[in-house]
């Protein structure tokens, strides 16, 4: 049946879709929050239909359905979908991978990717925090703003440090955050000062936007056959 409905639609000259799909771990917490979806097999048949759509239309109208359903999108049912969004992408190119690995992201091709060797050349010589690795891996550097976007310089510290030269506070001293805050306040405690941000993925320079800038970019190369 499968075979005869892939000799209809070549028939018809629409697209066959791809069984296999692009295998995303962005290290990117992507539970949906009890509170929004209390019954537990609710929110696995969500999981699941996110998972499965393979068109943008189809993810924009599952998500219109989640909000209708159970009110606004939380944060979680957000970075799930961008998620959903960015493996679209990913299968679209024909990456096998995309693997989140500390302030890195690899990007394996799968051996039949559809993309224009010259325009995947100068997409990396463009951005300048994407670099390729033979024979068929990219490496995002997160710590690198792409070329397009032009990082702020540091502010001065002139006439604000210590002796040494080095502003305690920016230097990440817990006990100079705790002289400068004024009342000691319960639980202000080194742990809570030094605790890094919580991250979010979708911000500007969040890795749901870093990579789907990426994706978006290399997208405009793919090979149509």
């Amino acid at each position: 049946m499968k075979l005869l409905e892939q000799t209809i639609k070549e028939l018809k000259g629409e697209e066959i879709e791809d069984e296999i799909r692009a295998n995303i771990n962005l290290r990117v917490d992507l539970r949906i929050d009890d509170e929004y979806i209390p019954d537990m097999n609710q929110r696995l048949t969500v999981y699941r239909r996110m998972a499965a759509v393979r068109t943008e239309d189809e993810l924009n109208r599952l998500v219109l359905e989640v909000r209708d359903r159970y009110g606004p999108p939380t944060e979680s049912v957000l970075n799930l979908a961008e998620y959903a969004s960015i493996r679209l992408l990913a299968d679209r190119i024909g990456f096998e991978s995309v693997d989140r690995e500390g302030a890195s992201v690899v990007l394996k091709f799968r051996p039949d990717a559809k993309l224009d060797p010259a325009w995947l050349y100068q997409v990396v010589q463009r951005r300048g925090d994407v670099t390729l690795v033979p024979p068929a891996t990219l490496k995002l550097d997160l710590k690198k703003a792409p070329a397009s976007r032009t990082a702020l310089p540091a502010p001065s510290l002139a006439g604000k440090t210590g002796k040494k030269g080095r502003d305690p506070v920016a230097a990440g001293s817990w006990w100079a955050a705790r002289a400068q805050a004024g009342a000691v306040a319960p639980g202000f405690t080194k742990d809570e000062i030094m605790r890094p941000a919580k991250e979010d993925p979708r911000a500007d320079d969040g890795v749901f936007a870093r990579v789907s800038g990426l994706l978006k970019d290399l997208s405009g190369g793919r090979s149509i056959e």
